[in-house]
């Protein structure tokens, strides 16, 4: 009889530790993600951390629209620009792994064969520069250059993986993030969209750590 009552107090303390996880509990889940831009899709999910432990790591998986826009190039002249996909919630982020998985595309001969630099960036890129320059347009992932602008370079383009050296986003500062683009456009029929004709994929690994002043 002794050793039922154990087991069943065992067993109690079993469920409850359980109950208790993060794992099973969506109202504390869903009060620590971020929230996602306009034109893009995002599933949140908790996962082991590099020491094993349960729910320790947000893994958030950004699915960009197919067909956006992330640059209308000028006539021969350099120029960055940018769109916003995700914004962290409120506290320090710590950023560990970003993995990438897009192609552009350009309805124009003169630039069909670029390759642009391309980035995420808690700033969003601007200005007449034909590259990121390491900057904060490209501090949670970049840079990679690009194969091409055309469809047929998406397969160069996906299974981007990269390791951030723990990327610390302090309470106070710019918690978003945005995928930037720039280069050196050539002399095409007018001004032209660069698009993510097939839609874009980016994984975030990240922890949130909610330090009151930070």
């Amino acid at each position: 009889m002794k050793n039922i009552l154990v087991a069943l107090g065992l067993f109690g303390l079993l469920v409850w530790l359980a109950a208790a996880s993060p794992l099973n509990n969506p109202t504390d889940f869903t009060t620590s993600v971020g929230t996602a831009g306009s034109g893009v899709t995002v599933n949140e999910y908790l996962i082991a951390g590099d020491d094993g432990t349960i729910g320790a790591v947000h893994m958030t998986n950004l699915f960009i629209a197919a067909g956006t826009s992330v640059v209308t190039t000028p006539d021969t002249a350099a120029l960055a620009q940018g769109t916003l996909i995700y914004t962290f919630p409120a506290g320090q982020i710590i950023v560990k792994r970003v993995y990438g998985d897009f192609g552009l595309d350009i309805n124009d001969a003169a630039n069909i064969a670029d390759t642009p630099e391309v980035g995420l960036g808690t700033v969003i890129a601007s200005g007449a520069i034909a590259v990121l320059n390491g900057s904060t347009m490209e501090d949670i992932w970049g840079p990679h250059v690009a194969a091409g602008c055309d469809t047929e370079a998406d397969a160069t383009d996906a299974g981007q993986f990269v390791t951030v050296p723990n990327l610390i986003i302090a309470g106070a500062g710019a918690h978003t993030v945005h995928f930037n683009v720039a280069d050196n456009w050539g002399n095409g029929a007018g001004t032209q969209d660069v698009k993510l004709v097939n839609g874009a994929r980016f994984i975030i690994e990240w922890l949130l750590l909610p330090i009151e002043g930070v």
